[in-house]
């Protein structure tokens, strides 16, 4: 028995501008960068993120109607599934408790080296450390526009909220971002330049 939720091998002509024979693995691809892009590939569920992700693109792509592009409706599913399970992991935290201070322990990070490699990849920690500190509806504005690249009105879209909300986030963020980074001595001068 065929799902009937998928059109026949994902190959089906649709009518009205629906998707035409986009292969899985292209929306497998598409899910999983932006799902890394969202969570930053570092959460130890980023793999269930990831399959949940892809399991909803599945069922519901005979809804897909062509109206936005395929990349745009994937990060609305991306999105959407990251926002559920962070809401089941604040509800998780409110009932049990990690430490004493209620807070997570905090990881041990790689003693620095002087190799231009190891500079890269520890400005990169920090600043997923910084994006890590502002709050998430920021973060993802953040993520999405400026480093993905995608345009104010997409990222509307995307999470579903009016476009002078998605700029107001953008600037907010970036602003807490700034001063986030100043700080740090790997971005100190760079930022106040």
């Amino acid at each position: 028995m065929t799902n009937p939720t998928l059109p026949a091998a994902l190959g089906q002509q649709a009518s009205g501008g629906e998707l035409q024979g986009v292969p899985q693995e292209q929306i497998f691809d598409l899910v999983y960068r932006q799902m890394r892009a969202l969570v930053g590939g570092r959460e130890r569920d980023f793999d269930d993120l990831v399959q949940d992700a892809m399991e909803q693109a599945l069922r519901s792509l005979s809804a897909f109607e062509g109206r936005c592009k395929l990349s745009t409706w994937t990060y609305q599913i991306c999105y959407r599934t990251v926002l559920k399970r962070r809401r089941w992991y604040g509800r998780w935290l409110k009932r049990f408790t990690l430490t004493h201070s209620g807070e997570l322990p905090e990881q041990v990070t790689q003693q620095h080296q002087p190799s231009k490699r190891i500079d890269c990849a520890e400005r990169n920690e920090r600043l997923s450390q910084a994006l890590s500190k502002l709050s998430p509806k920021k973060r993802l504005v953040v993520t999405l526009h400026d480093m993905e690249g995608l345009a104010s009105e997409e990222i509307s879209d995307v999470i579903g909220v009016k476009l002078g909300t998605v700029r107001s986030r953008l600037r907010d963020g970036r602003k807490e971002l700034l001063s986030l980074l100043t700080d740090d001595p790997y971005f100190g001068e760079q930022v106040a330049s």
